[in-house]
């Protein structure tokens, strides 16, 4: 699933995610220029604007959260970003990393500075620089604000650009046929960085002009293995899912079985959220678009999984509260998303207590089976049994995948409807060739129904907003299109022009690989378009911070034995159930019942721990020896157990 979780590099993640040339075209967001046209920035709705001192400000509603903007003539960024702080009157410790960052369009070079947590209060820094001027970003905020307004963040820093900035602009575009040498670029480029992005194996498929112009399975299955990855082997495709639910939602409400404005209750009598007013308000759309303001739970089914169906989530949401108003701020809630595949389920015939299995069989008849995707299934167990799928890998401590066992990914099935997909290539192929048809109004939907889904809902950047199950992005004056889809050990793309009449999807069988998968997206577009190869060098710009962080990781010394000793136990959460603090040999494990991973020492932070392998990978915890307590995770996902021995 999209992992949009604020990371600890919020500064550098936004920097990435900002690829467009124009603002998204959204009433919840406001340009500023700078009076001597120096720059100019966005202000998310509701963000207060302080032009008094010597850098802009901007601070959250709730005033717990200010970003300051501005510009240096300093020749050193360290310098100038010192200077900058103590301007702002927020003189701010040593940062703890000074890492490069990948530039944006606009900009030659880009350093992102990050400081050690206040308590709950994180600092960072980001110096842009072009023709010898320093374009600097200052944020800070506690945890839990940024989490909840991390979006309305991703706005305001992706919005400021100098006033003067060449872009390339691309509106009213045709590409012409990509040529035989352009596939074969496209191949030799995914072939040659599987190793250095450190993945197993990845299959892409190109649709250009209602087409497949290129279909093919690169590397293996399994590491270790010499089984071929080919465009028949099935992976999971993670929240790519997302587009395929609320697709079919669509072929319901064009069938008179569903609308997009109807109440949730008047088809799930018995669905609640903790706000008893918005139990009755909230509508079949508003559980599709990130823009409803409930927070990212994902612990509370992943925890559970094994003891959950679609009816048990549902139940579940009763405990739901909204961070913020509907389409105030992005906010990416896979129980909700699966919510809306299980009322398309409902609404097609299903009852209650059916409704996992109704859900499966309206997206087989709707979707699946009219396309000829044969090979794309919900059955983890059809799966299991197939020789030609691939093992799923996850990065460890050790700054290297490993693989997992399948069975990991089974806890995705709490969710189904919102990632627990598995498709193919050849399948995927298919699938895009049909959205792609859609422009011609001889697509699986009627053309107006997919201008629905793609309409935006809520801004995630100041070039980027969400529609129902789709990213809408404005790429150097093309509409794209697009999807990522996250596991804990696949990773997997989907995006097209609709307007170009031209699409790519890349599925890998390595979790957290967005990185490779974001550049294999970027050459193909490159290509398309007969534009230069420059997002490679950004790229390996963040593969390098990455190995930096996996170095790190890799220093992580285990918990000493006193410590895992009187640590060993049962704990017990009212929200996520049971969980096991237990040795192996001289590993000390964090067992959910579900899976498990190794506990050690945070090197960055010895007075918590890390977990530092398997689908849990770098979640913190501290443990409370004098109360009983442990603390998983932070911020807004922040879960407290109590010892149960």
């Amino acid at each position: 699933m999209k992992n949009l979780l604020l990371s600890t590099f919020i500064a550098a993640a936004a920097l990435v995610g900002a690829t467009g040339s124009a603002m998204a075209k959204d009433q919840t967001m406001h340009r500023w220029t700078d009076p001597m046209n120096r720059f100019s920035l966005v202000r998310p709705d509701g963000w207060q604007i302080d032009m008094s001192g010597p850098m802009v400000a901007l601070s959250s509603p709730e005033g717990d959260i200010a970003l300051w903007f501005g510009l240096s003539e300093a020749a050193d960024p360290a310098e100038a970003v010192a200077a900058a702080w103590d301007t702002v009157g927020e003189p701010a410790a040593a940062p703890q990393a000074v890492v490069p960052a990948p530039p944006r369009d606009g900009f030659e070079a880009a350093i992102a500075f990050v400081y050690p947590p206040e308590g709950d209060t994180i600092r960072q820094a980001v110096v842009e620089s072009v023709d010898g001027r320093l374009h600097m970003t200052l944020i800070r905020g506690r945890m839990a604000a940024l989490e909840r307004r991390g979006a309305q963040v991703n706005i305001a820093v992706t919005g400021f650009r100098p006033s003067d900035a060449a872009a390339i602009d691309l509106s009213g575009a045709t590409p012409d046929a990509l040529a035989a040498e352009d596939l074969d670029a496209l191949g030799a480029y995914v072939r040659d960085n599987l190793a250095r992005f450190d993945l197993p194996g990845a299959v892409v498929a190109v649709v250009q002009g209602g087409e497949v112009r290129l279909l093919r399975g690169f590397g293996v299955r399994a590491l270790g293995g010499d089984d071929p990855m080919t465009p028949d082997t099935r992976l999971m495709i993670g929240s790519v899912g997302k587009t395929m639910t609320t697709l079919v939602m669509a072929r319901l409400v064009e069938d008179g079985r569903l609308s997009w404005d109807q109440p949730v209750r008047s088809i799930l009598p018995g669905f609640a959220v903790a706000d008893p007013e918005l139990s009755e308000t909230i509508t079949v759309q508003n559980l599709v678009c990130a823009c409803s303001g409930v927070p990212r739970r994902d612990m509370e089914f992943l925890f559970n999984a094994d003891s959950l169906d679609a009816e048990t989530v549902i139940g579940s949401l009763a405990g739901f509260e909204f961070f913020t108003g509907f389409g105030e701020a992005f906010q990416y809630s896979n129980q909700l998303v699966a919510t809306g595949g299980w009322v398309a389920a409902a609404a097609d015939g299903a009852e209650w207590g059916g409704l996992d299995a109704g859900h499966a069989r309206v997206l087989e008849d709707r979707l699946f089976a009219p396309l000829g995707m044969s090979r794309s299934t919900l059955d983890f167990g059809m799966v299991a049994a197939d020789d030609d799928a691939a093992v799923p890998h996850a990065p460890n401590g050790l700054g290297r995948r490993s693989a997992l066992p399948l069975e990991t990914e089974a806890a995705l099935l709490a969710v189904a409807p919102a990632g627990a997909h598995w498709s193919t290539g050849a399948d995927m192929a298919r699938y895009l060739r049909a959205l792609l048809a859609l422009g011609g109004g001889d697509g699986i939907i009627r053309p107006d129904s997919f201008a629905h889904l793609t309409t935006p809902q809520v801004p995630v950047s100041a070039s980027m907003s969400y529609g129902l199950g789709w990213f809408v992005e404005d790429w150097r004056g093309q509409r794209l299109i697009h999807h990522a889809g996250n596991t804990f050990g696949f990773t997997s793309e989907l995006a097209f022009l609709p307007e170009a009449g031209a699409g790519i999807v890349i599925l890998t069988n390595a979790g957290r690989a967005n990185d490779f998968v974001q550049a294999v997206r970027a050459r193909f577009l490159e290509l398309l378009f007969d534009l230069p190869e420059t997002h490679h060098a950004g790229a390996m710009i963040a593969r390098a911070e990455a190995d930096r962080r996996a170095g790190a990781w890799a220093q992580a010394q285990p918990v000493p034995p006193e410590t895992a000793g009187a640590a060993e136990g049962r704990y017990r959460s009212g929200v996520l159930d049971e969980v096991t603090l237990r040795r192996e040999g001289d590993r000390l494990l964090f067992d959910i019942g579900e899976f498990a991973g190794e506990v050690r020492v945070d090197p960055q932070r010895p007075d918590r721990w890390i977990i530092w392998d398997g689908p849990l990978f770098t979640r913190p915890l501290v443990f409370d020896p004098v109360a009983g307590s442990l603390v998983f995770g932070e911020g807004a996902a922040r879960y407290v157990f109590e010892v149960v021995r």
